[in-house]
C-alpha cells in the first residue's frame, strides 16, 4: 500500500471539488457539469470509505452555497440550512438506506421516504414568529443568508399571517423561488433584458433592491422543507408538509410517501418520463427519511443531513463544434482548456463554452480545434464534452499540443508528482497568476468589496496602478490617475472606496484565505488563525527566524495538513509576501476570530468511546457529543477527560482506568447526557 500515492490522489481530487465549488457559488461560474461534479464527490467518499485511516484529515467541503451580496442586510439563519447528497441509480438508493439503518443500529429497519420533485430555483427560508411573516432570506453560505423581505412580499403564493388559530411561537419555512417555462418565455420575449434560463430569472427576479422590478416578475413559491419548527406536534415529515399547505404555504402537488427504494426508483422512473407535465424545472427527486425523531437521530454530516438524498435526472446533451482551444491560468498557476464552441442551445440554455477539465482528458478523448463534440449539461452554464463525434467527410486538425511554457508568462510549465494539473512555474513573475490573486482578494468569499471586480482588477493591473494587495486598500491615494479612466467618475471611485474602508476590518482568518495561497482554504486558514494568541503573536511567529518554530506549532493542529502546512511556510518564506502581510497588518484592522461554543458540561472535554453500543451506533454517538461542544479522540491518553463503554470494551476501558479517566456505562452516558 503507498500512503503518499493515496494521499496525494484524495488531495488532488479534494484540491478539485474546492476549486469548482468557489467558480459554481461564489464566482456564479461552472466549467465541470452537476454530474462531473458529484463523480468528484463521489470518488473521494470511496477513498476516504477505503482508506479512513490514512484518510482522516481530508474533509469533505462542510461549507454550502455563496456569500450574502453587500448590498442586502445580511441575516442568520435561525439553524443552518443543508445542502442534499447526490443518488444517481439504485445502488446509490441501497448504499443511502444502508447507512441510515447502520447509524441507528438496525440493519434491518423498515424505512418510509416521502418524495417531492427537486425544483430548479432559489432557496428561500420564511420565518414566522406566531403566525406572522417577520423575515424572507436567501440561503447564502447556508448560515448567512440576503434579507429579501420586501421582495417577497410580492409574492402572492407567501402567505403574509398563517391560516391557523394556533400559530407556533417560531417556524423556518424553506421552499424555492421558481418561475414556470412558459411565463419564462414570455418573460424574455417581453423584456429587453435576456436571462439564460427560469432559475437565472428567478434568482435575478429576487435580488432586486427595487421590489418594484421583483414584484413586475411571475415568481412563485413552493416549501419543501423546514428548519426549526416549535410545537410541531406532527410524527412524520409529510403530516407537518400536509398541515402547512391547511395554514396556506403551497407545497408539491407531487408529494408522496414510498415504503422502499423500489417504489422510490419507480416513481423516480414515472416523473422523468412525465416531467414535461410539470410547468417548472425540476432537476431530481428527493428522498427524505419520513419519521422526524429518525431525521433527529440522524442529524447531519458536514454540509448535508444524513436523512436526506437528492436522486438525480439524467443530463441533457447536443452536438456542436469546438471552435477554439484556450488556455486560461489561475491563481495557483494551474492550467486549465476550455474549449469555445459554436454556440447552441442545450436545454434551454445558450452554450458557447465547454470545460476540457485537463490535458490528460484531452488527450484521453483525442480532442481537437474543429472536432464535433457531443456535450453534456445538466443544469450548468458550461457543459461538459462527453465524446468526439466522428465525421468521415471532414479531415480532422493537428492534435492539440499541450503547452510546455505558460500562455500569459513564458515560465516552464511543470506537472507534479500524482498530479493531472499542470501549472506555470512562473508564481511571482506570472502576470496571470498575479492578477487571479488580486481578483481572489477582492471576491465574495475573501474580502467582498464592491466596485472593485474581475474586469476593474484587470484593468488597474493592467495599467500598473494596482500591483499588490496593499495597493487595493490604499487606493484612495490614485484617485486622480482612476477617475480619468473610461467608465470610472467620482461617483464610482468614492463607492469604491467606501466599500474598501468597510471592508478593512478584518478576522486574521479572513486575511490569510484571502492571499490565496494554495492549499490554504477558508478551513484551513481558520485552523491556522486560531494558533495564535494575538496580532502581535502572529507577527512574531512569520519571522523567518521562527520558521521551524512555526512549523511544529502547524504540524500540532489537528486537520491541518503536510502540503497545506508546507505550501504556508513557502509563502511566507518568499520575503516580498512576508512583506506585503505586514503592510497588510499595518493598513487594515485585523483582529482574531473568537470562536462561541454551545457550553454544557461537556464542552472542550477530549471523550473517547470504546466496545459495542446497543442504543446507538458509535457514529450517532459521536455525532451527539460533538453538538454538545465535545471533541471525541480514537486513542487513550493522559489527555482524556472520559470513556464511554459499551460490551466488549477491551484494553482502553483498563488504560483509563489505570489513568484514573472518568468513565461511563452506555447507560450511564445516556442519563448523564439528558441532564445537559
Amino acid at each position: 500500500m503507498d500512503i503518499k500515492k493515496i494521499t496525494r490522489n484524495a488531495e488532488s481530487i479534494l484540491e478539485q471539488i474546492k476549486y469548482h465549488n468557489n467558480l459554481y457559488y461564489n464566482l456564479d461560474k461552472s466549467e465541470i457539469s452537476d454530474a462531473k461534479y458529484d463523480e468528484l464527490i463521489s470518488n473521494l467518499k470511496d477513498l476516504k470509505n477505503k482508506y479512513p485511516d490514512i484518510l482522516k484529515n481530508i474533509d469533505l467541503l462542510d461549507k454550502i452555497g455563496g456569500e450574502a451580496l453587500a448590498q442586502f442586510t445580511k441575516f442568520t439563519h435561525p439553524s443552518r440550512m443543508l445542502s442534499l447528497d447526490n443518488a444517481m441509480n439504485s445502488n446509490d438508493l441501497e448504499s443511502f438506506e444502508k447507512k441510515v439503518q447502520n447509524f441507528l443500529g438496525n440493519k434491518d429497519l423498515k424505512l418510509d421516504y416521502s418524495v417531492e420533485p427537486k425544483i430548479d430555483g432559489l432557496s428561500l427560508n420564511l420565518i414566522y414568529e406566531k403566525g406572522e411573516l417577520k423575515e424572507g432570506v436567501t440561503r447564502g453560505n447556508g448560515e448567512v443568508g440576503e434579507v429579501v423581505t420586501n421582495n417577497i412580499n410580492t409574492i402572492k403564493e407567501i402567505p403574509k399571517k398563517l391560516n391557523t388559530k394556533n400559530p407556533p411561537k417560531l417556524i423556518e419555512i424553506r421552499g424555492e423561488v421558481f418561475i414556470t417555462r412558459d411565463d419564462f418565455d414570455i418573460l424574455n420575449k417581453d423584456s429587453d433584458i435576456k436571462f439564460a434560463n427560469p432559475r437565472n430569472a428567478a434568482a435575478g427576479s429576487l435580488r432586486q433592491l427595487d421590489k418594484d422590478i421583483t414584484s413586475s416578475r411571475p415568481l412563485k413559491f413552493i416549501a419543501h422543507g423546514f428548519g426549526i419548527a416549535e410545537e410541531n406536534k406532527n410524527k412524520t415529515y409529510y403530516d407537518t408538509m400536509i398541515e402547512f399547505k391547511r395554514w396556506g404555504i403551497p407545497i408539491s402537488p407531487k408529494l408522496q410517501v414510498a415504503k422502499s427504494i423500489k417504489e422510490l426508483i419507480l416513481i423516480h422512473e414515472d416523473i422523468f418520463q412525465n416531467r414535461n407535465d410539470i410547468p417548472y424545472d425540476i432537476d431530481g427527486l428527493v428522498y427524505k427519511v419520513n419519521f422526524l425523531d429518525l431525521q433527529n437521530r440522524l442529524s447531519f454530516v458536514g454540509k448535508a443531513p444524513r436523512w436526506a438524498i437528492a436522486h438525480k435526472f439524467a443530463a441533457e446533451t447536443a452536438v456542436t463544434e469546438i471552435e477554439k482551444i484556450d488556455i486560461q491560468v489561475g491563481r495557483t498557476g494551474a492550467l486549465t482548456p476550455v474549449a469555445r464552441l459554436k454556440t447552441i442551445n442545450v436545454g434551454g440554455v445558450m452554450v458557447s463554452n465547454a470545460t476540457l477539465h485537463n490535458f490528460d482528458e484531452i488527450e484521453k478523448k483525442d480532442i481537437r480545434e474543429g472536432d464535433k463534440v457531443l456535450i453534456e449539461r445538466a443544469g450548468d452554464v458550461i457543459p461538459y464534452i462527453i465524446e468526439v463525434v466522428s465525421d468521415k467527410s471532414k479531415q480532422r486538425k493537428s492534435k492539440f499540443r499541450v503547452p510546455t511554457k505558460c500562455p500569459e508568462c513564458e515560465s516552464s510549465v511543470v506537472k507534479e508528482k500524482d498530479e493531472v494539473v499542470l501549472r506555470c512555474s512562473g508564481e511571482l513573475n506570472c502576470s496571470a497568476q498575479k492578477s487571479e490573486r488580486l481578483k481572489h482578494f477582492v471576491s465574495r468569499t475573501a474580502l467582498d468589496i464592491d466596485g472593485i471586480g474581475e474586469k476593474q482588477i484587470d484593468l488597474l493591473y493592467k495599467i500598473k496602478l494596482i500591483e499588490n494587495f496593499s495597493d487595493i486598500i490604499k487606493i484612495k491615494a490614485k484617485k486622480e490617475s482612476i477617475v480619468k479612466l473610461d467608465g470610472w467618475g467620482e461617483l464610482s471611485f468614492n463607492n469604491m472606496v467606501n466599500s474598501i474602508d468597510r471592508k478593512k476590518e478584518i478576522f486574521l482568518s479572513k486575511l490569510i484565505y484571502a492571499l490565496g495561497i494554495r492549499h490554504i482554504g477558508e478551513k484551513n486558514a481558520k485552523l491556522i488563525a486560531g494558533n495564535f494568541e494575538s496580532i502581535d503573536n502572529f507577527k512574531e511567529s512569520i519571522l523567518a527566524s521562527n520558521k521551524d518554530l512555526l512549523k511544529v506549532k502547524l504540524i500540532n493542529l489537528d486537520g491541518l495538513g503536510p502540503k497545506a502546512i508546507d505550501s504556508f511556510l513557502e509563502y511566507l518564506s518568499i520575503k516580498s509576501n512576508y512583506n506585503e502581510i505586514l503592510e497588510l497588518l499595518r493598513v487594515c484592522d485585523v483582529s482574531l476570530e473568537i470562536i462561541k461554543i454551545k457550553k454544557t458540561k461537556i464542552s472542550n472535554k477530549t471523550i473517547l468511546f470504546t466496545g459495542s453500543l446497543q442504543s446507538m451506533s458509535r457514529a450517532e454517538a459521536k455525532a451527539t457529543a460533538e453538538r454538545m461542544g465535545a471533541k471525541v479522540v480514537s486513542a487513550i491518553s493522559k489527555s482524556t477527560d472520559m470513556l464511554i463503554y459499551g460490551d466488549k470494551p477491551g484494553s482502553k476501558l483498563t488504560k483509563a482506568n489505570e489513568l484514573k479517566v472518568r468513565v461511563f456505562t452506555e447507560n450511564e452516558w445516556i442519563e448523564f447526557t439528558r441532564e445537559l
